[in-house]
């Protein structure tokens, strides 16, 4: 796939509490390499930090930024690579599940519905949600201490206040769908894996606390031969930036480069 004018477009989907700015450093590496990168924002993610967010937002499912990434890619000319980070990757899973995609490349994605906490970390976080009386419909907050500790805590402290200060608020009922998909009656978090088609890579932290290693390798289990894992030993939460983002970029890279059904295009 050595002509860079064939190459796909990359729709690059940002995490929680984030915007398509997450991916600063991805989105230039990408495009160097031939691609067309797209990083749009989630429905209401474009609001200013420490700005009253949307009053929309809380009631905003899962379902609703699936909707907008789906007319986005429906307005491109071919279908791209989908490239999620954390529930970025969810929303990667449920493109894909209902027939987008040419590859996959999930980034500490959060898990589908039915896959079980691996770590009392993740136990916790998921009970802590139904816990905290935020409801279904109200917006939650960025938790600096969380972030800063729990994804950010591997970058230096200069470039950790920096991300922290772009910060927006989410989704209650989108962190409900994914944190307590037991009690959502709509399954919204669902992903058939039998319905992807396409090759999947599932990149981890070897140090990610949020979701972590046995839970990212149990992703990539459920698309058989066409999943693939790699755990970045050292690495946190945050794996689009930090001391081995290029690595784990050019990891990524070259994964795609050996995609047959991506060369495929290229020849064609």
């Amino acid at each position: 796939m050595n002509d860079h004018s064939e190459r796909p477009t990359i729709l690059m989907v940002h995490g929680a509490f984030s915007g398509g700015w997450a991916f600063e450093k991805f989105k230039p590496f990408f495009e160097a390499r031939g691609y067309r990168c797209l990083t749009p924002d989630l429905r209401y993610h474009d609001a200013r930090p420490n700005h009253a967010p949307n009053p929309k937002l809380g009631q905003t499912s899962l379902r609703d930024y699936l909707h907008d990434l789906r007319q986005q890619i429906d307005a491109l000319d071919a279908q791209p690579i989908l490239m999620g980070h954390s529930m970025g990757g969810l929303l990667c899973q449920m493109l894909a599940a209902r027939g987008y995609g040419k590859a996959m490349l999930l980034l500490a994605p959060s898990p589908p519905a039915g896959i079980l906490p691996s770590t009392p970390f993740e136990f916790f976080s998921s009970a802590s949600i139904w816990a905290s009386g935020v409801g279904w419909g109200q917006t939650v907050m960025p938790d600096y201490h969380i972030a800063s500790q729990h994804s950010l805590d591997h970058l230096p402290r200069p470039d950790r206040h920096r991300i922290l200060a772009r910060l927006v608020p989410e989704s209650g009922c989108a962190m409900h769908e994914i944190l307590c998909w037991a009690l959502d009656p709509n399954n919204t978090a669902r992903v058939d894996s039998r319905k992807v088609k396409i090759p999947v890579l599932a990149v981890a932290g070897g140090k990610d606390p949020i979701n972590p290693p046995a839970t990212v390798r149990q992703i990539a289990r459920r698309y058989g031969r066409k999943g693939k894992f790699r755990n970045f030993h050292g690495c946190s939460h945050w794996l689009i930036e930090g001391p081995r983002w290029h690595e784990i970029a050019e990891f990524c890279a070259e994964w795609l480069d050996d995609q047959p059904e991506l060369a495929l295009q290229a020849a064609e």
